[in-house]
């Protein structure tokens, strides 16, 4: 086998029956050159036998071993015996499109310092419809899209850099990636853009079109498994947050002083509004007092100056502009147990004072 110019880490955990998928997709990608390190978590079921199977049958599949320790655990095995200059991931339930790896590749080469992603999605259907369109890329300066946290709490929908992986040793911090303790993807996303772009300064490309399908009905899944938890158990509150927003606001809101994509626009909006009101409602349960000048302070002011001259809605604009600091506290606690009062005064607000602005 020649050296392989990506390494896909693959976790499998009892995956006997379900990373059959997983496999043939990647035995179906155009660019050919890639190894897959399955990495058996401690297994109960046939899952060595399933793996060791495609190991021989193609030498592209490297299998690997460990005591269950977790998917984090399972990943680090896999880092360290990666052989390729690129880095993917994919767990054992969901499988990439056909063109997914030579897409990204191509996108990586004309943008070569750049961090290349692509969306998923839970839709089977749409996922095969998507297979048909061309892939298209989309830049922004990380600035613009740092805020977005779904597009980085996932690694399995990127490409990796080995070098910095490499030289930074760097690795998944193992108590993460259990059903009562998640992070793990954003926290390896974090060292990794530390570790390659320190100055944080670097161009964020993203396609247009899913090339990862996420399988939504293993009931082992992690993700499936939240649907459990109650919502008594939402977001704690954290002490100081106000005054870190802020200070994180200071940094992007250069990003949109000129002329911006509206849709990104608009989610940075609503984003930060309501980030805004968690830390009013975290001073609140927590007994602390709000920054000084809060409701004057100018990532703030600016925030909502931008909602107004963009005719862009959200529930908390009433709120900050008349310095209801108790009300927007409350308001988001409605907003996170979604009850009616949240959904009566959003349509109130509305009516009332933002009718005609963008919702």
């Amino acid at each position: 086998m020649t050296t392989p110019l990506v390494s896909i880490i693959v976790p499998v955990y009892n995956g006997a029956g379900l990373a059959g998928r997983c496999f043939a997709a990647l035995q179906s990608q155009t660019y050919p050159n890639w190894e897959c390190l399955m990495v058996n978590d401690g297994s109960t079921d046939e899952s060595r036998a399933f793996c060791q199977s495609f190991a021989e049958k193609d030498d592209r599949f490297v299998y690997l071993e460990k005591e269950n320790g977790g998917v984090s655990a399972a990943r680090n095995l896999g880092l360290e015996n990666a052989k390729g200059e690129y880095l993917m991931f994919c767990d054992q339930d969901d499988w990439y499109a056909p063109t997914c790896l030579e897409e990204a590749l191509a996108a990586q080469k004309q943008n070569p310092d750049a961090m290349v992603s692509w969306p998923f999605v839970r839709d089977e259907a749409a996922f095969a419809a998507a297979e048909g369109l061309p892939q298209q890329w989309q830049s922004w300066p990380f600035a613009q899209v740092a805020w977005r946290s779904d597009w980085f709490h996932t690694v399995w929908n990127r490409l990796f850099w080995m070098e910095p992986v490499k030289q930074n040793h760097l690795r998944f911090d193992p108590a993460l990636g259990w059903k009562d303790k998640l992070g793990e993807d954003v926290e390896f996303n974090q060292k990794y853009m530390d570790a390659r772009w320190p100055d944080g300064s670097f161009t964020f490309v993203r396609g247009t079109q899913p090339r990862y399908f996420y399988f939504p009905d293993n009931p082992d899944s992690v993700t499936n498994n939240l649907t459990a938890i109650s919502r008594h158990d939402r977001t704690p509150p954290e002490s100081g947050y106000c005054a870190r927003l802020l200070a994180e606001m200071e940094k992007t809101r250069s990003a949109f002083s000129g002329p911006a994509d509206r849709a990104a626009l608009t989610a940075y909006l609503v984003h930060y509004l309501r980030c805004m009101a968690f830390g009013v409602y975290s001073a609140q349960k927590l007994g602390e007092a709000l920054p000084r000048g809060l409701f004057k302070a100018p990532a703030l002011k600016d925030l909502l100056r931008l909602a107004k001259e963009n005719r862009i809605y959200s529930v908390y604009l009433l709120p900050f502009t008349l310095h209801w600091g108790r009300f927007s506290g409350w308001l988001y606690e409605q907003d996170e147990l979604q009850t009616i009062w949240y959904w009566r005064f959003y349509e109130i607000f509305y009516r009332l004072f933002y009718r005609g602005y963008e919702k």
